[in-house]
């Protein structure tokens, strides 16, 4: 029976482990959604009046490489929500949480941050910060000499 709780145990902290690692990670969709704005919308209204005198190659270009822009981060952002959601859906099944009590029917909390919590009080070893002993750094002395010796 040892084994098996074992076996559970570190089951559990490698899904909580990839879910922290995949909700850290930055939504750099995002960033490249917002720079397509300017190509969509910045660019063309200041270039608009060459577009009247017959040269629309900059506005057009512009809106070209905005929408190509926009999809991309579209693309990168639903990318990592997904894996966000799976992350979040293994976590709550490795850990051994029921579906309704994950999902309830009515909830004013976020799923994850519920998944999250329920998961710390079930197997609370999971946020127990361990020593690192690289980092503790042997106490400096220092020894002064009075000037008048």
């Amino acid at each position: 029976m040892g084994e098996e709780e074992n076996s559970e145990e570190s089951a559990v902290f490698e899904s909580y482990k990839d879910f922290i690692s995949i909700k850290e990670e930055p939504n750099t969709g995002t960033l490249v959604a917002v720079i397509s704005l300017i190509f969509l919308f910045v660019i063309p209204f200041f270039s608009i009046e060459d577009a009247f005198y017959g040269d629309g190659s900059l506005c057009c270009g512009s809106i070209i490489v905005g929408l190509f822009l926009l999809i991309v981060g579209t693309a990168q952002s639903t990318t990592k929500y997904n894996r966000y959601q799976k992350a979040t859906k293994h976590l709550a099944k490795t850990a051994g949480i029921p579906k309704k009590i994950a999902y309830p029917f009515f909830s004013l909390q976020a799923a994850d941050k519920r998944i999250l919590a329920l998961v710390i009080q079930k197997y609370p070893f999971l946020t127990d910060s361990k020593p690192n002993l690289r980092s503790t750094k042997p106490s400096m002395i220092v020894i002064s000499l009075d000037e008048e010796e």
